[in-house]
């Protein structure tokens, strides 16, 4: 399948065009950045979260009026065509802070009705990075070198494998996650936690990781993402046969998938 095809999906274009416009809207930060905090006091939201949020919702509110629309900073709006745009201003907003360079601009779309995704834009502004898939269509990358169709990496050996994960806000969530790191660390290669689960899942898609597990994720964080990962060869689940969801998500090549869960499963991940 070729680019040309998967770009001609009126939805994901219009996804790519607010992604690019909303990471141009970030890199122009202004020096106060307005910082709240939300669940705990490390779980922080800026100004630009807001006005991120909120130029989005515009734009597709103009463009697709009668879709749904659900945003991390608190966009919840029900729709009447059975799709809804799944949407974080940015996923990473720490790293946002602190100038870190992996955060970006999600946008995923779903069919309400069965639940499956889409569509997905996952834009990373400092690398001018944008990561796409449709549904059925493959996944690209597209960057100021060029156009790459993306691929999982062939790692099919656990212990051989570069794993990414994330960690939770609330201590009590830390903790827990910390014991089962303990456990699925000397089974990998090595362990990333780059701070922002859209991005990760597109290096996995990338081939740069070869998975990617955390619990407590929310449906903004992965709506793009995932499915990104999916269409370049990832096999994704939640632990103990369930979907991927706020227990858990797992995202990995095929050959390695099961054993991870197994890990996960044994030493309950999926609990506090």
């Amino acid at each position: 399948m070729s680019l040309a095809n998967l770009t001609s999906d009126p939805n994901l274009a219009l996804a790519m065009s607010i992604a690019k416009s909303t990471g141009e809207l970030l890199l122009d930060r202004p020096s106060d950045l307005g910082i709240q905090t939300k669940s705990t006091a490390t779980d922080v939201v800026t100004l630009m979260d807001q006005r991120a949020e909120a130029f989005i919702v515009g734009e597709l509110t103009k463009h697709r009026p009668e879709d749904a629309i659900l945003g991390e900073e608190g966009a919840n709006k029900p729709g009447s065509s059975g799709m809804q745009w799944v949407i974080d201003p940015i996923d990473g907003t720490v790293n946002y802070l602190h100038k870190v360079p992996h955060w970006c601009v999600s946008i995923g779309l779903k069919d309400e009705n069965s639940g499956q995704a889409l569509a997905g834009v996952v834009y990373v502004p400092i690398l001018d990075q944008m990561y796409i898939s449709s549904r059925g269509l493959g996944a690209w990358v597209i960057e100021p070198s060029g156009t790459r169709k993306l691929q999982v990496s062939e790692c099919n050996e656990l212990s051989q494998a570069l794993m990414g994960t994330g960690f939770g806000y609330a201590s009590s969530r830390r903790a827990s996650q910390a014991r089962v790191l303990q456990q699925v660390l000397p089974k990998v290669a090595d362990i990333r936690r780059l701070g922002s689960c859209a991005v990760d899942l597109c290096l996995v898609a990338e081939g740069v990781l070869d998975g990617y597990y955390e619990r407590g994720v929310n449906a903004w964080d992965h709506a793009a993402g995932e499915l990104i990962a999916r269409e370049a060869g990832a096999v994704s689940s939640g632990l103990f046969g369930n979907q991927i969801g706020e227990d858990m998500i797992v995202v990995t090549t095929p050959a390695i998938h099961a054993e991870l869960i197994a890990i996960l499963e044994t030493h309950n991940a999926d609990k506090d």
